[in-house]
């Protein structure tokens, strides 16, 4: 039953759902329109490897593996990139205001400032909420432990490119030269690309957070439908690049 259970959920939700409807279409339409029986088998194919886990990794994988973290990072600062922000009053921790991508970062960044007793920039600005990133992140980062005097807020940045022309700004005001770059480990390609082209030119990624493990042990879950969110994380940075490349 457990088998059969973790079989057939992928099926009963989307897009599974939507893949089962689709076979049904093409299997009804076969005799009384082949071309759309050709579309809806295809549609359905499309539809079941781009939300399979495998497909994601696959994407996902040369972003991610294009910087490891150094064992023992060196610099002047910790420049921590925002990953989104929810506005919500009834919250027991500061981190509740977080989205899962600023979670991870923060965390990271906060065991990071305990290594090294480095000073943290967190740069991000409210873009669809009333609350900064910068102030929800400053607030987790104060109950983690990291002293206020060690928190800087950038609160204006509503994107990669800005997170980078701020912080640039700040690091010059105060001297910083050398950064520590935080962020998720599928944005930091985008992120390295945009910091150099904004200006600094001493950036010691950190990447955190992958979830295309290499080697890791498949399941038949990963050969399932799934969802969309990895896939399209993975394709959101490609096009960020490209964009940006062409936007020279």
């Amino acid at each position: 039953m457990f088998i059969f259970k973790k079989l057939i959920t992928p099926f009963l939700l989307p897009p599974g759902i939507f893949v089962v409807a689709l076979v049904w279409a093409a299997v009804y339409l076969r005799r009384r329109s082949r071309p759309g029986a050709i579309i809806c088998a295809v549609l359905a194919g499309s539809m079941w490897v781009s939300s399979t886990k495998v497909f994601s990794d696959a994407l996902l994988r040369p972003l991610e593996y294009k910087y490891s973290a150094p064992a023992a990072p060196a610099g002047d600062v910790i420049v921590v990139l925002g990953g989104g922000a929810y506005d919500s009053d009834e919250v027991y921790s500061a981190g509740e205001r977080l989205s899962p991508g600023s979670l991870e970062r923060v965390s990271a960044a906060a065991l990071l400032y305990k290594k090294t007793g480095l000073p943290v920039i967190f740069s991000g600005g409210a873009v669809f909420t009333d609350i900064t990133e910068a102030a929800a992140a400053g607030a987790y980062l104060e109950e983690l432990g990291v002293p206020a005097k060690y928190i800087i807020k950038e609160t204006q940045a509503r994107d990669t490119y800005e997170n980078a022309v701020f912080t640039r700004r700040i690091c010059g005001e105060r001297g910083y030269q050398k950064i520590i770059l935080l962020t998720s480990a599928s944005h930091m390609p985008r992120s390295v690309y945009l910091y150099k082209k904004t200006g600094f030119t001493d950036i010691v990624p950190f990447p955190v957070s992958r979830t295309a493990i290499k080697g890791a042990k498949r399941s038949f879950r990963d050969y399932l439908p799934g969802n969309f969110y990895s896939a399209a994380r993975a394709l959101n940075e490609y096009l960020g690049l490209l964009f940006y490349r062409l936007a020279r």
